[in-house]
C-alpha cells in the first residue's frame, strides 16, 4: 500500500510540473505583455501611455525582463527578491498578480471580505456553485438512467432519451443566454444581477452548470444498468424469487456503481471546467470569471495559479474516485498490486 500511495504521489507530482511548464510555455508565446496587450486599449483611447522607466521597473519587479528559463525556476522554485529569498511554487507560493498590482494570489482567491467566511471567499464560491451542480446532476440524472433501463424500448424510454440528447447538446453557454432572456427579460422570475446572499439566486446558474453533466450521467447509468441486467446472477436472483425491487437496488444498481463512479472523475471535472463560461454569464464572484479576467489582461501568474490549480484538483478528484472504485470492487486493487510486484 505504501508503495502504491508513493506511486501516486509521483505521478501527480509529474502531471503538476508538466502542465505548469507547458502552460508557462505557451504563455510567453502569446504576442504582447500584460503591460502592452489589446486589454490596455482603454489607456490608449484616452492618451495615456506607461513611461518607459516605469516598464522598466515594473518588468524588473515581476522578473518579465529575466531570461525565460530563470522566470521559471523564479516561479516553481523560488529567487531573491527586495534582498530576501522568496520560496516559490512548491512551497505553494502562486505568486504576484501582475494586473493587480502585486496582490498575492492566495489573497485574492482564498481570501473572504472582512467579518467573512471562507465561503464567502472566490474560491468558497465556486465550490458551493459545484457542489450545487453535483447535486443536481446526479439528484436528476441516476433516476433518469434507472427509469431509462427498467423501461427499455418503452415510449417513457424514448422521451427521457430525447430529453437527454437535447441536454448533451446544447452548450451551457446558449443554455445560460437563454435562461437570461426568458426568466429574466421575458418572466421577471430571475434578476439579471442577483445578490449572491439569497440562495434562491443559486439555481438558474448551478440548473445551467449541472444539465450537461445530468444528461451524460442518465447515458452511463442506463447503459451501465442495461449491460448488467442481463448476467447470470441476476437471472439467478429472479429465478429465486427476489422481488424486482431487491433485484435492482441489491443485485444490479450495486454493481452498475462501479462503472458510475470511474465516470464521476470526468463529470466533476466538467463542473469545474464550466465555471469558466457559466461564472461570466452571471458575473458570479468565483475563481472562473477570474480566470476570465486574467486571461483578457494576459496576467501571466494569475494564468499559471489558476491552471495549477484546476491541475491538482482534477488530480485530487481521480485519485479519491480511484481509491473508492477500488474499494466498491477489491478486484480492481488486487490487479494493481499484482502490477506493482
Amino acid at each position: 500500500m505504501f508503495r502504491f500511495i508513493i506511486k501516486k504521489f509521483l505521478r501527480v507530482t509529474i502531471v503538476i510540473f508538466s502542465v505548469t511548464l507547458v502552460m508557462f510555455l505557451l504563455l510567453h508565446a502569446i504576442p504582447g505583455s500584460p503591460l502592452s496587450n489589446f486589454s490596455n486599449a482603454r489607456r490608449v483611447m484616452q492618451n495615456l501611455y506607461y513611461d518607459e522607466s516605469i516598464l522598466r521597473e515594473v518588468n524588473r519587479r515581476f522578473g518579465l525582463d529575466l531570461p525565460l528559463w530563470r522566470q521559471f525556476t523564479r516561479y516553481v522554485v523560488g529567487d531573491n527578491i527586495d534582498g530576501s529569498f522568496v520560496c516559490g511554487l512548491i512551497c505553494g507560493n502562486l505568486g504576484p498578480s501582475i494586473s493587480q498590482r502585486g496582490r498575492p494570489i492566495e489573497g485574492i482567491l482564498f481570501s473572504a471580505p472582512t467579518d467573512q467566511s471562507f465561503w464567502k471567499s472566490q474560491f468558497g464560491y465556486s465550490i458551493r456553485l459545484v457542489l450545487f451542480g453535483s447535486i443536481i446532476a446526479i439528484g436528476l440524472g441516476v433516476p433518469l438512467g434507472i427509469l431509462g433501463a427498467k423501461k427499455v424500448n418503452s415510449p417513457i424510454n424514448r422521451v427521457i432519451s430525447i430529453i437527454l440528447a437535447a441536454f448533451i447538446s446544447v452548450p451551457n453557454f446558449v443554455l445560460g443566454l437563454l435562461a437570461v432572456i426568458i426568466l429574466a427579460s421575458w418572466l421577471h422570475v430571475i434578476k439579471v444581477l442577483p445578490d449572491w446572499d439569497y440562495f434562491s439566486n443559486w439555481i438558474v446558474p448551478a440548473f445551467v452548470l449541472a444539465i450537461m453533466p445530468m444528461g451524460n450521467i442518465a447515458r452511463v447509468m442506463q447503459t451501465s444498468m442495461i449491460n448488467i441486467q442481463n448476467e447470470d446472477y441476476v437471472r439467478t436472483a429472479r429465478a429465486k424469487g427476489l422481488t424486482e425491487r431487491r433485484v435492482t437496488f441489491v443485485h444490479i444498481l450495486r454493481n452498475a456503481l462501479v462503472p458510475f463512479i470511474a465516470y464521476l472523475g470526468p463529470t466533476l471535472v466538467e463542473l469545474f471546467a464550466g465555471l469558466f463560461i457559466v461564472e461570466n454569464l452571471y458575473s458570479f464572484p468565483g475563481f472562473g470569471r477570474q480566470f476570465w479576467e486574467a486571461i483578457l489582461k494576459l496576467d501571466y501568474t494569475m494564468i499559471l495559479g489558476l491552471t495549477i490549480l484546476y491541475a491538482v484538483g482534477i488530480a485530487i478528484i481521480n485519485l479519491i474516485i480511484e481509491i473508492i472504485s477500488e474499494f466498491l470492487d477489491p478486484r480492481l486493487h488486487e490487479l494493481k498490486e499484482q502490477e506493482i510486484q
